[in-house]
């Protein structure tokens, strides 16, 4: 078996290409075709030149987001690989989509691939359309006929237009279909391996709706909307093409497996290039460079331990536009094995087996896959593995340490607000059990309840400015590469991450401060106050569209225990705005006012418009155990406690009403004399 590849240029080229390698009378003869040139005209016109002059090649090919070849990574372009097989035979074969689902289409790909005199089929290389079929239910339909064939492979790319991408034979091409060559010979041997290496940040989230490979709401929120909310508006305009960079990535069978977005539409749901299914845990992936490059170094180790004589490379768009000029590192190594060739994808085609034999075809996002093929089984390599592991220096000379820093800040910062809610949790937990009397076992409970409601919306605050972080080094990066950074540039930039950076610490600053259990006061003036717990409550009032409206008639310092009075104003503040989210209020409402009465005290009026509270219960509210809250919202002992702080703590006085359609809190704070 030998492999050529040939970055196309002319006719001319290729007929001289052909001749010079003596493929022209080729009987066993594979074709990979792998263009950026995403026209029909062009397509027919190049795979007629190809038989003109090889007549019984076997052509397999797809449109691209890059192309891939001895060179290395290549735009625009056209690369073709010629697989001469001494023994091994070779059948292709399209399908269409017409009326079939793509589970159906799975099953017709290979049913239309029949057997031959010479053995069953060893492996299947397939390419289908990137923007129609969902890739995982295609590997399931053929799986469902047979599962024991090494499948490989990818969803075919229009260079992130996402409009039309093609699949071809030697004598079809589609826009909504698949194609596969089976390659038949029992001795034929197969290695395949992938690199995927993205880490998954940030809190789990959970998949309410879905369909198949649509998804409709996660965590309480349009798709669309989830990703707008966490990663920026801009980020959702640019969708779906700027999507397949920030994947969603699930935990299978102990495997994280990413899923990149392949449409948007109207109704806020997403397509993606694989099933998530309702339930389904999952996070925002991240490209960490210096993992991705450092892990391909080792699959390269493992390659050269295997009988290989040529190498395709079905990769992950989204690798190629993290890694940039570095996508080379992942790809060249392995120029040093054997010839490789291969294209980047919408979704890779991945065969393995587990450890108990169990075997599966499954659909694979952000990862490079790699399928090495030989038809002689001893490994004629003699190659030092050590030659190709990567070194911190070679990271140094490739000036990674910025791209490395941001991953290290946003896996860190992650952790330690997870290890925050645990080391809560169990704090809380602790005090629960030293408690011998009830009803400090009840205030523990809430205070519970309280904290971790207010952990949650500490991560909300954090997400977009991590996110507009990582937009500002990326842009910085930009500027730098491309040569154009000025120094108003650089210094708008770095000044606008300082304060994304003043902002998390003053979250942080914020929530220690919450957390104080001291009764020591301290002077502070009404709207500073209400300013701390608005920064800690606007997510929650911000995701759920709640206007927020204040007035300060009264705003001279107080001289109060700020901790305790934070969680008062903050448990109101919550329960209107989960008032308002669980009565789908339109255009919803919370005001807060300041105002001295003529009794000397400082009064803190809070209104909602959410419709009030039922007068039957009313009367009971600040009392011990009651609530009209589900599960989802605590325990109800949030007034409870907030009645004992204001009367023990603050000598004042807390009181609850219905007017004009809403319900009203005064808080009543003496002043002194």
């Amino acid at each position: 078996m030998k492999t050529f590849s040939l970055n196309y240029l002319s006719s001319d080229q290729l007929k001289e290409f052909i001749k010079e390698h003596d493929l022209a009378d080729s009987k066993n003869i594979l074709v990979q075709v792998f263009t950026a040139h995403n026209n029909r005209a062009y397509i027919k016109k190049l795979t007629k030149l190809i038989l003109d002059q090889i007549p019984n090649a076997k052509i397999l090919g797809s449109s691209t987001c890059g192309e891939i070849s001895n060179n290395g990574v290549a735009d625009n372009s056209t690369v073709i690989s010629f697989s001469k097989f001494d023994s091994t035979k070779i059948v292709t074969s399209l399908v269409p989509v017409k009326k079939s689902t793509s589970f159906e289409l799975g099953q017709n790909i290979i049913t239309s691939l029949k057997e031959h005199e010479n053995g069953g089929i060893k492996v299947i290389i397939s390419f289908a359309d990137g923007l129609n079929t969902n890739g995982e239910e295609y590997l399931n339909g053929i799986s469902s006929i047979n599962s024991d064939i090494v499948i490989s492979g990818g969803l075919a790319g229009d260079n992130s237009k996402f409009e039309e991408t093609f699949v071809f034979n030697e004598e079809e091409i589609t826009n909504n279909g698949a194609v596969a060559a089976a390659l038949y010979n029992k001795d034929l041997q197969i290695y395949t391996d992938y690199n995927f290496n993205w880490e998954s940040m940030g809190k789990t989230h959970i998949v309410e709706k879905s369909k198949k490979n649509r998804v409709y709401r996660i965590s309480g929120m349009t798709a669309v909307d989830f990703y707008k909310y966490y990663l920026g508006e801009n980020i959702a305009n640019l969708l779906p093409a700027i999507g397949i960079e920030f994947p969603l990535v699930i935990k299978r069978e102990g495997i994280d497996v990413a899923r990149a977005i392949l449409a948007k539409h109207d109704d806020g749901s997403l397509s993606f290039a694989g099933n998530i299914e309702e339930g389904s845990e999952i996070k925002f992936g991240h490209g960490d460079v210096a993992m991705i490059l450092k892990k391909s170094a080792q699959n390269v180790q493992n390659i050269i331990n295997a009988p290989c004589e040529a190498i395709f490379i079905y990769s992950c768009m989204a690798r190629k536009n993290l890694l940039r000029e570095e996508i080379n590192m992942e790809l060249l190594p392995l120029t040093q094995i054997a010839p490789i060739c291969g294209f980047f994808t919408y979704g890779e085609f991945f065969y393995s087996c587990k450890d108990n034999g169990e075997c599966k075809a499954q659909l694979l996002n952000e990862t490079m896959t790699v399928l090495a093929i030989s038809e002689v089984k001893e490994n004629r390599l003699d190659i030092d593995p050590n030659s190709f592991s990567i070194n911190d220096e070679q990271f140094d000379i490739l000036n990674l340490h910025r791209t490395q820093a941001l991953s290290e800040l946003i896996e860190r910062t992650t952790k330690e607000l997870e290890d925050l809610n645990t080391t809560l949790e169990k704090r809380v937990e602790e005090e629960v059990k030293r408690s011998l009397e009830k009803d400090a076992l009840l205030e523990a409970t809430s205070r519970h309840v309280q904290i971790s409601e207010m952990l949650e919306m500490i991560i909300h605050q954090w997400r977009q400015p991590l996110a507009a972080f990582s937009s500002g080094v990326s842009s910085l990066q930009m500027l730098k590469d491309l040569g154009t950074m000025t120094d108003e540039q650089f210094d708008e930039i770095t000044n606008k991450l300082m304060g994304y950076v003043k902002h998390m610490d003053q979250t942080i600053e914020d929530f220690r401060n919450f957390y104080k259990t001291d009764t020591a006061k301290e002077f502070i003036k009404p709207s500073s106050l209400v300013q701390k717990t608005f920064i800690i409550i606007t997510s929650l009032l911000k995701k759920n569209r709640i206007d927020f409206a204040q007035e300060y008639k009264f705003d001279e310092e107080l001289h109060i225990p700020v901790s305790y009075m934070l969680q008062v104003i903050l448990n109101i503040i919550k329960n209107s705005a989960d008032a308002l989210v669980e009565r789908g209020i339109n255009d919803p409402k919370i005001s807060l006012r300041t105002y001295k009465d003529d009794k000397n005290n400082c009064i803190f009026e809070i209104r909602d418009n959410a419709g009030g509270i039922s007068e039957d219960i009313l009367p009971y509210i600040f009392d011990k155990k009651f609530t009209t809250k589900s599960n989802t919202h605590g325990t109800g002992l949030g007034l409870n406690i907030s009645k004992t702080i204001i009367e023990s703590h603050l000598h004042g006085e807390i009181l609850a009403f219905n007017e004009n359609g809403g319900a009203v809190f005064v808080i009543k704070i003496p002043l002194q004399t």
